[in-house]
Formats: structure tokens, C-alpha cells, sequence
């Protein structure tokens, strides 16, 4: 579930956005009022250089800073390498201005530092310089800049401590400010520095130390969770009430209102009274959010109850396993290694190629993975392998799951086993066939094997209207017919034997077709290849598991046939081949012989189904009823391609994992 939750995601988007967006807007803020700041003293506009006309102004190098400053912030923020110059041209200019100016009040010299860029006509003591706090400021801040753009973890550590005291500093000036605290002899560098300075410096250095600082201390502030919520409502609350209290107290106690005791007494019981009240509301909505969130954890508890119910409802009745977007096997359940024989070790971190029975073809899986990676379910049924070498079936459904984004990042697969089903089926199917079989022989018996008997009746018919001494041509001739015609039945009942009795004791064995192919040539064909002159052509054929006698009856059948029916004048050329499509070895009988007429209309491989008509070549019919049956017993299809005077070609594949 990683891809739907990830904290780590969240942390790194706090960061980049959050963090990023409010650097970019403090800086443009500083860009703008630095800019305003220097364009006031190109015009020798006193309004806008400081806050009230008795306070202190931001000099033309302070805003100079700044405005620099910015910029360099805005390069690091840009994170490119043709900025890193100009980055550190800009601090340098900065940290120069600094230490020039501090050298000025520690020795006592004017190095024209402070007029070099404009004359400062308002101010008569150091007209023209920023105060030494305010240099102090700049020199540290721009170190700071400096080290939070190093590479070494320990360098910014110390860069955090830099910022904080310049966040301490600059907010002292600023409530000093605020609050109307004067410094007296003693803290006169109070009132050395204007209220914009002192507000920049703050502002500035908040921002980059909540840049530098952990991950950990910004996404406790900034992040979704409650802590971080609670600190994002208390903290304004303490700084703002703090400071609109303690400037409330000293007006009333600087404008002689009210003595400083009765006054601390009044900001004593009001920052009680706030703060109860304050603590109250966030009490009551920390409540009423935990009643919802036990509502939420109870109504969780019973899904949750009610969901590990169903899974182990699931686990004890059906065959589960889950598998990451590539098909690797992420976890099982104890019926997949009962039924597959495999340890959970053994399964998980491999594909379910391990339980592959080799019954399927690529095409198959190539539908199977096509339909789930679409984001639809795949159901279907699955012959697999198991450890010993056993197989079963299982009626399989494959779920995609998918996270907010649509994306699917595992599979769920759920499996019955229904190999006892599939034995039904097949005892079904075999059942079917038998009856077939009947069916055919009974339809056989009542019509084509009643033809030679009622010829047979007929000429003795004929023969008991003759004298028995009146033997002419005639009566030989009906002899002759009376003994074709029992020949011909004899020849019929004979070959509906021989096609009843294929598969009857069938047994799987490993055959080289090779050997069968050359037994069929010298043995069983080898005058009817002499009288014909025939031409028979063998590729390199493979060893497969098959029923022998079936499979050698079967190219006995094919090529006895392709010998048959040569045309008149022409020597029969026969090829035999084979090709590996998927899990299948595809075989190929082909000759030059007359084709078949009416191929698409007619159904060849029906018993006493001939191809030409009777005169014309000998044979019952029955050879490819008997073709049919074999290849069907292997599990395989056939089929034939043929045109009339063109040749006929015979197809019919054998499973290569035959069991």
C-alpha cells in the first residue's frame, strides 16, 4: 500500500513547495522595499526612509544590502550552476560593505564607504552609514547565506544556530520598536537601527532557518498532522496576545493611566482569563475531533473484524496469492502450498512460472496479461503444475488493484480447485463420443450395411427363376455381383470394427516419428510406392509422447491416400514436415495428387465420407473418420487445404506436454 500513503512523498513536497513559495515572497517583499528604500534616496524623498521623522533611516547601503541579498537567495533557490558565480560575487559585495563599515567605527575613519553611491544630506553625525548593529547584522547574515549552501551537514548545523541569534536580535529591535522601549545609555544601539531594518533582519533570517533547518522541525510545524496543527494555533495566539498586551501595559503605565503594579495585576488576570478561555475552545475542538475519530476507530475496528472474517472465510475455501505489477509472487495463502506443493519460501519472490504446467500457449497468457494490465478482471480456467509433477486444474480470477491515481500496483488472484470437475468433464466428453459412435454404427447398420444384403436377395431371386443347369452369362454375372457386394459389406463391417477399436488400449509412451515414418515406408507401403513410382519426402521429425500404434495408423492413413489419388501420368510427390507453433507440434502431409472437389461443402472426415466416387478408386471411406478420431484422442485438431486438380495438403497438430 506504499504507493497509496508515503509519508516520506509528504515530507518532500512540505518542502519543496511550502518552504520554496514563502523564501520567493519574502524575497520579492525585501526586493520591493529595498528598491522603494533606494529610489527614496535617489529622489531625497525622507518619507519613505524611515518610519516616523524622529526615528532612525535605512541608509542607502542597508537597503544596497538587502537588495543584493535577495537576489542571492533567489539564485539559490534556482539551484543552477550558472547562478553559483554570481551567488557568491553578491555575498562578497555584502560581507565587503560590512566589514568596511565596522572598521570605520572601530578605528575611527571615514573610508567614504557611506557616501560612496549617494549623499546623505539628512543626517549630520555619520551621515550616510548604517548603524554598527546593523553592519553586525549583515556580516553574520551574510555568512549565514554563505554556510546554509554548503554540502557538509555539520556546517549547516552551525549555519541554524547563526540565524536563530539573528532571529532573537532583530525581533528584540522590532518589540523594542513596537513597544516603545528606549535604550537608554546603556542599550543606545536599540535606537541606532530604523524599524524596516530591524523587520527585514527578522523576516529574512525566520525564513532561511526554517529553509535550513531538519526535516524534521519544519514538517513538525507545517505538516497535516494534529501536534503540528495544535502548534500552528497556539503559536500565534502566544505571540500576538503577548504583544498586544505588553504594548497595552506600557501605554497605560508610560501615559501615567495606571501604576505599574495595578497595570501588571490587569495584564495578570486578562492573560489568565484569555488564555482559559482560549485553552477551553481548542479544548472542546480536540474533543470533538477525538469523538469523531472514535466513532471513525470504531466503525474501523468492525470493517476491519468484519474484512479478516472474509479473508479467512477466503483462505479456508480458495487458492490465493498476490503478485506485484511484473507477476512476482508478493504473498500466499497455506491452500497454494497445500495444492502446489511449495513452501512459501519457495513461491514467494518468483512468477508463477514455477506452477506452470506448459499447457497454454503464449497466446493465451498474452490475452491473460493484455486483460488484467487494462485494469479489468481476467476469469478463466488454468491447468497448472505441482511439485512433484502432478497437474490440476483451477478456475482462476485475477483482480487488478489500483491506487488514488489509477495506477495499478499489485494483482490478486483467486483460484478453485476444479481438477475433479475437469475429470467429470472429460468422463463426459468421452461419454459424449461413445455415444456418437453408437449413433453412427446404428444409422450405418440400418442403411448402408442393408444395400449388399438386399442386392444379394435380389439376384438370388433372379437365380431361383432358372433352371439350375441354365447357367448363362447372366446368372455368372449375378454370381459376380452377389460375391462384390459380400466382399464390399465384409470390407465395411471390418473398418467400422477398426475405427471402433482405435483408443481402446491407448498408452502414452515417448515415439520417434521418424521411426514410424520409415516402418510405413518399407513395410507397409513399399509396393504400393513400387507400382506407383512414388517420391516421399521425410523432414527431420521430433521424439513426442503419443499413442504409437494410434499415431502410426494415422500417417499410414494419410499417406496411403496421398499415394491413391496421384493423377494418371504423374509420379505421386509426398512431403511430410513439421512445425513448433506455441505448445504444439504441427504436422504436414502434402502431395500433387487430383485435390478434392467441393472441399468447403463437404464433411470429409465422416465415416464412409468418400472423396471420389466408387468406380473410380478402391477403399470404404472410413480412412479420415479414423484420422479424425486419432488426432482428437491426442488433443489436436486437423484440417485440409486442397483444390481440385491442384493437390491436397493434411494439417493436424499433437500438444507437445501430453498427459
Amino acid at each position: 500500500m506504499k504507493k497509496i500513503f508515503n509519508p516520506k512523498k509528504l515530507k518532500k513536497t512540505i518542502s519543496n513547495e511550502k518552504i520554496k513559495s514563502l523564501i520567493i515572497v519574502i524575497c520579492f517583499f525585501v526586493l520591493s522595499i529595498s528598491l522603494l528604500i533606494l529610489v527614496g534616496w535617489l529622489l531625497h524623498t525622507q518619507d519613505i526612509l524611515g518610519v516616523n521623522s524622529e526615528g532612525p533611516t535605512i541608509k542607502f547601503n542597508t537597503a544596497l544590502s538587502f537588495f543584493l541579498l535577495s537576489i542571492c537567495v533567489l539564485f539559490f533557490i534556482k539551484k543552477s550552476n550558472y547562478y553559483k558565480p554570481l551567488n557568491k560575487i553578491l555575498i562578497s559585495i555584502v560581507l565587503i560593505i560590512a566589514i568596511l563599515t565596522l572598521f570605520q567605527y572601530v578605528f575611527n575613519v571615514n573610508l567614504g564607504v557611506d557616501t560612496i553611491f549617494i549623499e546623505d544630506t539628512s543626517t549630520t553625525i555619520l551621515p550616510g552609514r548604517m548603524s554598527p548593529i546593523t553592519a553586525i547584522g549583515f556580516l553574520v547574515l551574510a555568512i549565514a547565506i554563505w554556510g546554509m549552501q554548503s554540502k557538509k551537514k555539520q556546517t549547516r548545523k552551525r549555519t541554524q544556530l547563526v540565524f536563530i541569534a539573528i532571529i532573537l536580535c532583530s525581533l528584540f529591535l522590532v518589540l523594542g520598536f513596537l513597544l516603545q522601549i528606549t535604550g537608554g545609555k546603556n542599550l543606545n544601539f536599540i535606537n541606532s537601527t530604523s524599524f524596516q531594518a530591524a523587520l527585514i533582519f527578522f523576516l529574512f533570517s525566520s525564513i532561511l532557518s526554517l529553509k535550513n533547518a531538519s526535516k524534521k522541525f519544519y514538517n513538525l510545524i507545517l505538516s497535516k498532522y494534529a501536534g503540528s496543527k495544535l502548534i500552528r494555533i497556539i503559536a500565534p495566539y502566544n505571540f500576538i496576545m503577548i504583544l498586544l498586551m505588553g504594548f497595552t501595559l506600557l501605554y497605560l503605565v508610560n501615559n501615567n493611566i495606571v501604576s505599574f503594579n495595578i497595570g501588571f495585576i490587569i495584564y495578570t488576570i486578562i492573560a489568565l482569563i484569555v488564555s482559559i478561555i482560549y485553552i477551553i475552545g481548542i479544548a472542546v475542538r480536540i474533543n470533538k475531533r477525538d469523538l469523531e475519530r472514535e466513532v471513525f476507530k470504531n466503525s474501523l475496528y468492525q470493517t476491519n473484524f468484519e474484512l479478516n472474517q472474509f479473508k479467512q472465510a477466503l483462505d479456508e475455501s480458495s487458492i490465493v496469492a498476490t503478485t506485484d505489477v511484473n507477476g512476482v509472487i508478493t504473498s500466499v495463502n497455506d491452500k497454494l502450498c497445500e495444492i502446489s506443493q511449495y513452501s512459501r519460501e519457495e513461491l514467494v519472490g518468483k512468477t508463477h512460472r514455477v506452477i506452470n504446467s506448459g499447457h497454454h500457449s503464449k497466446a493465451f497468457f498474452k490475452e491473460l496479461w493484455s486483460t488484467i494490465k487494462s485494469g479489468e478482471v481476467w476469469i478463466g480456467g488454468v491447468k497448472n503444475k505441482a511439485k512433484d509433477g502432478s497437474f490440476y486444474w483451477v478456475h482462476t480470477s485475477i483482480i487488478p488493484f489500483k491506487n488514488e491515481k489509477g495506477e495499478i500496483y499489485q494483482f490478486l488472484t483467486i483460484r478453485q480447485d476444479i481438477t475433479r470437475l475437469t475429470m467429470l468433464s472429460s468422463q463426459y466428453e468421452n461419454l459424449q463420443l461413445k455415444n456418437k459412435e453408437i449413433e453412427q454404427f446404428t444409422y450405418i447398420a440400418s442403411h448402408d450395411l442393408q444395400e449388399p444384403l438386399r442386392s444379394i436377395r435380389g439376384m438370388v431371386n433372379i437365380l431361383k427363376q432358372k433352371q439350375i443347369n441354365e447357367i448363362d452369362e447372366v446368372t455368372n454375372n449375378c454370381i459376380n455381383f452377389i460375391d462384390r457386394s459380400t466382399n464390399r459389406m465384409s470390407s465395411l463391417i471390418k473398418g467400422l470394427l477398426d475405427y471402433s477399436r482405435i483408443g481402446a488400449n491407448k498408452v502414452l509412451e515417448d515415439v520417434d516419428i521418424n521411426e514410424i515414418l520409415k516402418t510405413i515406408i518399407i513395410n507397409d507401403l513399399s509396393d504400393d510406392i513400387k507400382n506407383t513410382n512414388a517420391t516421399i519426402e521425410v523432414e527431420k521429425l521430433p521424439t513426442i509422447k503419443v499413442y504409437k500404434n494410434e499415431l502410426h495408423l494415422l500417417f499410414l492413413n494419410l499417406i496411403s491416400n496421398a499415394i491413391k489419388f496421384h493423377k494418371k501420368g504423374l509420379n505421386p510427390q509426398i512431403k511430410v514436415s513439421v512445425d513448433k507453433i506455441d505448445q504444439y507440434w504441427k504436422f504436414s502431409v502434402t502431395d500433387n495428387g487430383i485435390g478434392i472437389e467441393n472441399l468447403n461443402n463437404r464433411n470429409i472426415f465422416g465415416i464412409f465420407q468418400r472423396l471420389n466416387r466408387r468406380g473410380n478408386f478402391d477403399g470404404t471411406g472410413i480412412g479420415l473418420a479414423h484420422c479424425d478420431k486419432i488426432v482428437y484422442l491426442h488433443g489436436g485438431e486437423i484440417w485440409v487445404d486442397s483444390k481440385l486438380g491442384d493437390g491436397t495438403t493434411f494439417y493436424f497438430t499433437i500438444p507437445i506436454n501430453l498427459n
